[in-house]
This record gives structure tokens, C-alpha cells and sequence, in this order.
């Protein structure tokens, strides 16, 4: 998931407002803040700034094989390897939204206008979404199926390479997209909004909130969280949605995370939290600028990325 005040989807001054009314991934201003050195969270892990070759609004960020991808405004893609970030050439102007790559080093990016661009290991190509709807989300899987979800209910599916549209039963804004196969998805958006795919139908789930989720991941089919406005985080066990204590009020974009014991969610205003498998607690990230996209690699190596091309790294070395 994940905003400049003119422009991943949600906007960190109110995430369906800026959806509503600006019709892009959106940021939000706010003064730079000095990133620390070094920010200790209390297994001896602490969060460096790495050095960025961009000053765009990153809202996402991946990682397969030996590269990471980080996607933003303006068609930004940087990429990481040999542990040099670079700037790639992706073909188009619109703002990317969300990145996800497969194992084999392929990637998908979405966007503003129907964006949607697939990546071969060395450049970035446009693939034909058939719609011009704003996509805020993509999810794949190792097999090349993939889903794409965006505004007013769009969820588009990839066969070979074919998107086709999904119908899914709402017309609302849809910010997240995971599954544990392709037969088996949760998306979410406006409003509290989740849907879960299953035996090829979609089913709407009741939630205990009406905050707008703006991201969604899991470990298996029965265990998945969402996280989302006002520090709003909901937890899946296979029976019902239930809503956890995150410590903050703060608007969180995305979640992800390597065990049930060992996740990461990051938002506006600087946050990053950490999950232990029993609660949250907040670590501490340096800087005051929002934060939209996490992907943990390993257990002592966790990327994050945010507003003016910030990348932050977590790691016990």
C-alpha cells in the first residue's frame, strides 16, 4: 500500500479523500526531519538511512532474488543491486502505486490511469489492463497468475498474459490485494471493506471497524491482518476479523513480515511497529516523514520506503 498533498493510494491526510479527490496514489507534505544514524529496537536491530537516488514519494517496495524494486510518483522505479540504488527507465509518466515481484525476479508495478508494467530482470514493458481505472495494489504468485485491485471495485486478474476484469460484487475503492493461491484472495477498501474469494466466489466478511484498511497480507489462508487508518490493525484467525491494540492513532499503509511472530506495519508521521506474536510495539524510525511501503527479506533485514524518496533499513548488523 501507499502520498504529495496535491497528488500507494492512500493519502496520509485521509486516505479516501485524497483517493476521492485527487484521483492518484497521493503524499503527504510535512517538513523533512534529520534521519538518526542509528535507531535500536530491543533485540539490538536498529534502522540506518540508506542514500536514495530519488526525492519522489516511494510507495512501495519489493524484493526477489538478489534486487530490490521500489516504485513511486512520476513512474519512479529504483531498483537495488550489488547494494547500489539506481534509477530505471519505466516508459511512462503516471504515478506507480504498488510492486510486487516473483521469485524468479520478474516483477508487476501498477498505477495511476490503468498502469500496469511488468519487468523481465532488465527492463520494465506496459502490459494492456483493459481498463483506465486508478490500480492501487497488485499480488502475485510463483505460478504468473496475478490480481490487481483499485477504484470503484476494479480487481483484474492475470492469465499468461492477459489482465481481464473480476467481478467482485462493490463499486468501492479497493487498496489491498493478498492471497494464499489464486483461488483464495482477500481484498480491502473504503469504509472497512474485505472480500475474500473462495470454491470461485467472493463473499463479503463483517469487520469491527469502519476505518478504511489500506493493506492486507498474510501467512496462510486463516491467518491474515489488515492495517489501516487511525492505527487500525485487524487480525484473521479463520473464524472472524478482530481488531489488536497497535499504540497509535497514526494512518498505517502497509504490513508485511516473515512469521506470525515477525511483522512490520509503517505509516504516517514516521511510525514503524513491530509485532512479536503477542502485541505491538513501536520502533523508533528517525524521521517524521510517512512511511508507505515495507517488505521484510529476512528477520534481521526489513526495507522500508516513504515520502521524498526515503528508504530506511532495519537490520541487527
Amino acid at each position: 500500500m501507499r502520498q504529495p498533498t496535491p497528488v500507494r493510494f492512500i493519502a496520509l491526510i485521509g486516505l479516501m479523500v485524497l483517493v476521492a479527490a485527487l484521483g492518484s496514489c497521493a503524499d503527504e507534505g510535512g517538513s523533512p526531519t534529520e534521519l538518526a544514524s542509528s535507531r535500536t529496537l530491543g533485540g539490538g536491530g536498529s534502522w540506518q538511512p540508506v542514500d536514495s537516488p530519488t526525492s519522489e514519494l516511494l510507495w512501495s517496495v519489493w524484493s526477489s532474488k538478489n534486487e530490490i524494486v521500489a516504485v513511486g510518483t512520476r513512474a519512479t522505479a529504483i531498483h537495488q543491486t550489488n547494494a547500489a540504488w539506481f534509477d530505471k527507465a519505466t516508459g511512462v509518466t503516471g504515478d506507480l502505486c504498488d510492486v510486487w515481484m516473483n521469485t524468479n525476479g520478474d516483477a508487476i508495478a501498477v498505477g495511476i490511469g490503468g498502469t500496469i508494467l511488468s519487468y523481465d530482470g532488465n527492463v520494465w514493458a506496459p502490459m494492456n489492463s483493459g481498463t483506465g481505472k486508478d490500480l492501487f495494489d497488485v499480488f502475485g504468485f510463483n505460478n504468473g497468475r496475478a490480481f490487481a485491485v483499485g477504484a470503484e471495485g476494479t480487481v483484474l486478474a492475470l492469465n499468461g498474459s492477459t489482465w481481464s476484469p473480476v467481478a467482485i460484487g462493490t463499486a468501492v475503492n479497493l487498496f489491498g490485494v493478498w492471497g494464499s493461491s489464486p483461488d483464495s484472495l482477500y481484498v480491502v477498501g473504503v469504509g472497512g471493506t474485505i472480500l475474500r474469494s473462495a470454491a470461485g466466489g467472493w463473499s463479503f466478511m463483517d469487520t469491527p471497524t469502519p476505518n478504511n484498511p489500506s493493506s492486507v497480507f498474510g501467512g496462510s489462508y486463516t491467518r491474515v491482518l489488515a492495517v489501516g487508518d487511525d492505527g487500525t490493525i485487524l487480525r484473521y484467525s479463520g473464524v472472524s476479523w478482530e481488531s489488536m491494540s497497535s499504540g497509535t492513532t497514526a494512518n498505517l499503509y502497509d504490513v508485511h513480515g516473515r512469521t506470525g511472530s515477525d511483522l512490520w506495519a509503517v505509516g504516517a508521521g514516521g511510525t514503524i511497529l513491530h509485532f512479536n506474536g503477542t502485541s505491538w510495539s513501536s520502533s523508533a524510525s528517525g524521521t517524521a516523514l510517512g512511511l508507505l511501503g515495507v517488505f521484510a527479506r529476512r528477520t534481521d533485514s526489513v526495507y522500508v520506503v516513504g515520502d521524498e524518496g526515503t528508504i530506511l533499513h532495519y537490520t541487527t548488523d
